[in-house]
């Protein structure tokens, strides 16, 4: 099963805002702070499979970032017959773009925050190889990274809001300890495990994008290079918009929501359309 949380618009409808998590992370963030600015559109947040809510669907074969693409459109071309808005946030950047490339015909536009687009130097976190294997990694995910994980996690939190502070109660608001789960915490480790390979092979496409994309990001984001990721795929698309937010780290929803409410806004007007730049 694929878990999702709806909400109705209140007053005039002004469309349909589909939202996806990034890495270690489920619905309720992005629902959490965008939801109230976001009041007159239909919104969907949905649990990528194996977090949250979700189930894993199709076990570890559903890390690829394309899968989780056809598993997602399946599911919003039931509950969502209509186009939308597409916001994703850092390693949802990947499997958004490829929804974006093989389903253009069902977006108003895409809005990337922080998203992962592009390959990366340095490869992933050492205990995420650890996590995937096939013996050794439950073992491991158990005794060590998850211990491990749970007293780390508001310091986890605070470092990816840096240099700003984190938003008061955010553990508890986005329900991050869903993470802590044996086979959440392997699904996230799966996930950023096959997301190199993938954007590798996809980056050369975004040239082919006929979807208008908004790429917003912080510049002092130290998760997700604003450079390599952002600046490039807003360059790459016909109708690419970079936006750069200062004294802003890996969440630019949370330190400017406006901004992402703004872009929102104008990729849903009708007849919505950017200039390339």
């Amino acid at each position: 099963r694929l878990h999702y949380r709806e909400r109705a618009p209140v007053g005039d409808n002004r469309g349909t805002v589909v939202m996806v998590h990034g890495a270690s992370s489920n619905h309720a963030d992005l629902l959490a702070t965008l939801g109230p600015e976001l009041s007159r559109y239909r919104l969907i947040a949905l649990d990528r499979p194996g977090h949250g809510w979700s189930e894993r669907l199709d076990g570890s074969a559903m890390a690829d970032p394309g899968r989780q693409a056809a598993v997602l459109m399946q599911a919003l071309d039931k509950i969502a017959p209509e186009g939308f808005v597409l916001v994703a946030h850092s390693l949802a950047g990947a499997l958004a773009t490829r929804i974006a490339l093989d389903r253009p015909d069902r977006l108003r536009g895409l809005v990337l925050l922080g998203g992962v687009t592009h390959p990366w130097p340095g490869g992933i976190a050492w205990y995420h190889h650890i996590a995937v294997l096939p013996v050794i990694g439950p073992l491991f995910t158990r005794l060590v990274a998850l211990p491990v994980a749970n007293i780390q996690l508001d310091a986890g939190a605070k470092s990816v809001f840096a240099p700003r502070e984190a938003t008061p109660g955010y553990v508890e608001t986005a329900e991050i300890r869903l993470l802590l789960r044996p086979a959440t915490f392997r699904a996230n480790s799966e996930d950023i495990a096959a997301t190199h390979a993938f954007v590798t092979a996809q980056a050369p496409r975004y040239g082919d994008l006929k979807v208008p994309v908004i790429a917003i990001t912080g510049d002092s984001d130290s998760v997700v290079s604003p450079t390599i990721h952002s600046a490039t795929i807003a360059r790459q698309v016909p109708q690419g918009r970079f936006v750069l937010l200062p004294g802003t780290g890996h969440m630019p929803h949370h330190a400017a929501p406006e901004i992402v409410v703004q872009a929102i806004d104008e990729l849903a007007a009708p007849r919505s359309g950017l200039a390339s730049r």
